[in-house]
């Protein structure tokens, strides 16, 4: 029996001292890691709403995805310049090495007899300006029709965007002040361990307890050490998951000040959860946008086949000579002109009808992925609706359980401190203690969450 006992005092001492290695270790890297976060670091404390904010605006796939909506305006000023005159200016210059001859019949030539000359002067140089204007083109008005529907796609594209990373930026705030409450409790769960090991420590030098009981008590206190180390390990990563999202610095530090049990948060919209609006998602209303884009596609197809009217006009200096001398003015001659100009396809009709059938097909599977997509819509709702119910029930009972073991743990805690109660009682109920609450701290957490997913399901963000 002396045997057992003087072998798990060992083992006992040996785990003490692994673990005081570890902690050591955890505190050395995080004292390292604190003192150069320390340097050019800047504070600042934001609430969620301040948070989702920060990060629309610092984010930079956002400001890239902006450039689509500008390159669609700029294409809609693109479609409208197209009724503007077509105005150019031409030149040429005309030198003839070697006139080419015209016939001229009998008694027409010097002679009478039928002979070849060469009437064309060396230099042929002209200057004109011309001008077309369209009158009737339907398909610039189309044109610009479809500018305008790719404008309202990509803002509904980005808005999709902007909704994901809400979504993103929100969990991640969430997932920070959960793991700070986890910190805190881990704290105080050292903190009461401490204090267990103190009032064995106690017992044991008064010869009321013995010396395996004394040192599991200390074993379970380094224990916690290494838990309370490990809460705060993971709220820097959580910190740190939240700063990749608004994108601000490494060196930033970030203040929360909402938390997790806030009493702003935990309060049930019903107004929200009756919400059942599908409508209101984006992707049903790109699918809208869509369907209303390729219907102008269709449109602008069969407007290529109607014939088209322009104003022409044109104006020429005209100079005709032997040499480049045009200071001699006498050989200009100017000459214009004005008149309608009609373009009439022919072939078009013929061309256009595979791209016809095709825009038809696009519109027909359109019109299938809107009737699914509201129909996936519709579940999303309803199941998100049905999750934040059951999410809101879970939080009441395992806040009443939590309430529960806090005062079987008092009650008992105080039985220990009487001696009427093991150490291995007391070590039990906190156990359970700990059990309930961090069941009732992922409650919390499962239940925001929740109401995230049931926001994005209605279009809410």
């Amino acid at each position: 029996m002396t045997t057992k006992k003087f072998f798990l005092i060992s083992l006992i001492n040996k785990e003490l001292t692994m673990i005081k290695k570890v902690s050591l270790v955890l505190l050395i890297l995080s004292s390292i890691s604190g003192y150069s976060q320390e340097k050019n670091e800047s504070t600042i404390e934001i609430n969620l709403q301040q948070a989702v904010e920060l990060g629309l605006k610092n984010r930079y796939d956002i400001q890239s995805h902006k450039y689509n909506v500008d390159l669609n305006q700029n294409e809609i000023s693109k479609s409208k310049k197209e009724w503007l005159p077509e105005i150019s200016s031409t030149g040429s210059v005309i030198y003839n090495t070697q006139i080419q001859q015209a016939y001229v019949p009998a008694g027409f030539s010097p002679n009478g007899q039928p002979a070849l000359f060469p009437f064309s002067p060396d230099n042929h140089t002209s200057f004109s300006l011309e001008l077309n204007q369209p009158i009737f083109k339907p398909g610039i008005g189309t044109d610009v029709k479809i500018s305008k529907n790719k404008l309202e796609l990509s803002k509904e594209k980005n808005r999709a965007d902007e909704d994901i990373i809400k979504e993103q930026i929100t969990l991640a705030y969430y997932n920070v002040t959960l793991k700070e409450l986890q910190q805190k409790i881990a704290i105080n769960e050292e903190m009461r361990y401490k204090q267990y090991a103190d009032l064995n420590d106690g017992k044991f030098k008064a010869g009321t307890l013995i010396e395996t009981d004394n040192m599991k008590a200390k074993l379970d206190y380094e224990n916690a050490k290494v838990e309370t180390q490990k809460a705060k390990q993971n709220y820097g990563l959580a910190l740190a998951k939240l700063k990749y999202e608004i994108n601000v610095s490494d060196n930033t530090a970030i203040t929360l000040s909402e938390s997790l049990d806030s009493a702003s948060y935990g309060k049930l919209n019903e107004t929200m959860l009756s919400a059942s609006d599908t409508n209101k998602r984006t992707e049903i209303k790109q699918l809208i946008i869509k369907k209303e884009g390729l219907k102008l596609e269709l449109d602008r197809t069969r407007q290529a086949a109607i014939p088209t009217v322009s104003l022409v006009a044109n104006f020429t200096e005209h100079f005709q000579y032997s040499n480049f001398d045009y200071s001699l003015g006498q050989w200009w001659t100017p000459y214009s002109y004005v008149g309608m100009q009609f373009k009439i396809p022919i072939s078009s009709n013929i061309k256009n009808q595979n791209e016809i059938h095709e825009r038809k097909m696009q519109i027909a599977q359109n019109e299938l992925d809107l009737k699914q997509k509201t129909a996936d819509v519709s579940y999303e709702i309803l199941k998100s609706q049905t999750e934040v119910f059951n999410a809101q029930q879970n939080m009441q009972m395992t806040k009443n359980n939590y309430e529960l073991s806090e005062k079987i743990f008092n009650y008992q805690k105080q039985q220990f401190e009487l001696g009427s109660r093991l150490y291995s009682d007391i070590l039990e109920t906190e156990r359970t203690l700990r059990q309930s609450e961090q069941n009732y701290i992922q409650s919390v957490y499962d239940y925001l969450s929740a109401n995230v997913s049931h926001q994005k399901a209605i279009g809410a963000f």
